[in-house]
């Protein structure tokens, strides 16, 4: 179940990319790691984390290890605060999701400036923004079908 969403949220940023023409302006791979981070810190965590960067560095043919990186700091930071987070309220989740997703975006930009050819970059902030706007309703879909599927951590 878990790799089935993180292979859906995959191919969403892929379309949404394709869609609107600006490069990630949703984390959708960061969004769904995380919640599963977040959920079940015993089952998901840095080897998920790698396996996804890896993934998705080789769907947007971006250097290897690019996309890893930040998807591992994605994944340590959820490992940190998950007790914390899951006593939160909505509005402090979106707030620490603006943050996460900030922070991720500026070390995806910082990491793009390294390579040689020109990239179209979205705001950091724009990016960090409509992904924490979206980040109640990702939760909502991924605990519905963590409840349905019986997931628990342990």
């Amino acid at each position: 179940m878990v790799l089935f969403t993180l292979v859906i949220a995959m191919l969403l940023s892929i379309w949404t990319t394709e869609v609107s023409g600006l490069p990630l302006l949703i984390d959708w791979v960061a969004l769904v790691l995380f919640y599963w981070v977040v959920a079940l810190p015993a089952r998901v965590g840095l080897t998920y984390a790698l396996l996804t960067g890896f993934a998705v560095d080789v769907l947007s043919a971006s250097p290897l290890g690019h996309y890893a990186l930040i998807m591992t700091l994605v994944c340590l930071f959820g490992q940190l605060i998950c007790l914390r987070f899951r006593k939160m309220d909505v509005l402090s989740q979106i707030a620490l999701v603006f943050m996460l997703a900030g922070v991720a975006r500026f070390i995806d930009v910082w990491l793009a400036s390294f390579e040689t050819q020109a990239v179209a970059v979205t705001p950091p902030l724009l990016t960090a923004l409509c992904s924490a706007l979206v980040w109640p309703v990702v939760m909502q879909i991924l605990r519905y079908f963590r409840r349905y599927h019986g997931l628990t951590e342990w």
